[in-house]
């Protein structure tokens, strides 16, 4: 059976293949961006809710009096072994915490358990030489004079570190107030930016409210301490300052015409 003769494409026809591909791929590409911009929301070309926002922030702040100390008492130890250490440790944290469950307070005088380190000492050669460890204590409350004398007061313990800040409480009761001053005054500075810019009034699209009370981080007193402390020490002075109650209001208004 004679087979079927198949004759090359000319250059002529490779023209028209080639005009009809182009222009079956660009119908194709014309029908996707029709479908794509039907879906875009009409009032990306009208102007609508999407136009006209502005970003503001607005912020408030009260300085209010520190009434929360936070003391930290440690006491450090060395011994061959590290068992000696820990046990050592130990019985010092016992009699601190008979001396002190006896004064506890919720909210005026707390405490709570801190750090504990057992680590190896090693000599020149490398080698380990003995064991030494620190275990502390938190004293916490609203009992200013209470906490700091109650700190000096523990044998075989230091303070260590000290820090001042504003309790809950105090802070709760004086949030409301900032609250509403800073949202007073983004409320005063969109209506300002709408008559800057021409406009009758705005509209509220969202909004965030952000609360913060930055204070100073623990100062450490005593870098480093003798093996034991025998006696109790005096209490430390403690004298409050002042801690800044901050509340940030931002979001985005709409401007009307």
């Amino acid at each position: 059976m004679p087979y079927d003769r198949i004759t090359p494409p000319t250059p002529a026809s490779r023209a028209v293949l080639s005009h009809r591909r182009l222009r079956g791929s660009l119908l194709a590409r014309a029908v996707v961006c029709t479908l794509f911009l039907a879906a875009l929301p009409s009032s990306w070309a009208q102007g609508g809710p999407e136009a006209n926002v502005v970003h503001l922030s607005a912020q408030a702040e009260q300085r209010l009096p520190q009434d929360w100390i936070t003391i930290t008492v440690a006491v450090r130890h060395q011994a061959p072994d590290a068992a000696a250490v820990q046990a050592h440790l130990g019985r010092v944290l016992e009699q601190a915490l008979a001396h002190i469950r006896p004064r506890e307070r919720a909210g005026r005088l707390e405490v709570a358990s801190g750090g504990v380190q057992v680590q190896p000492r090693y000599g020149r050669d490398g080698q380990i030489t003995g064991w030494q460890g620190s275990a502390e204590l938190l004293l916490q409350g609203r009992d200013l004079a209470g906490v700091a004398a109650l700190a000096a007061e523990l044998p075989g313990m230091a303070v260590t570190g000290l820090r001042m800040s504003l309790s809950r409480e105090a802070a709760r009761q004086a949030e409301a107030a900032v609250r509403a001053q800073a949202i007073e005054a983004f409320r005063q500075q969109a209506a300002e930016v709408a008559r800057a810019f021409g406009f009758q009034g705005y509209e509220l699209r969202e909004v965030h409210v952000g609360t913060q009370t930055p204070g100073p981080e623990p100062r450490p007193l005593l870098r480093a301490m003798a093996a034991n402390v025998a006696e109790a020490t005096p209490a430390l002075p403690v004298e409050p300052g002042q801690a800044l109650l901050q509340v940030t209001v931002s979001g985005a208004v709409r401007l009307l015409k």
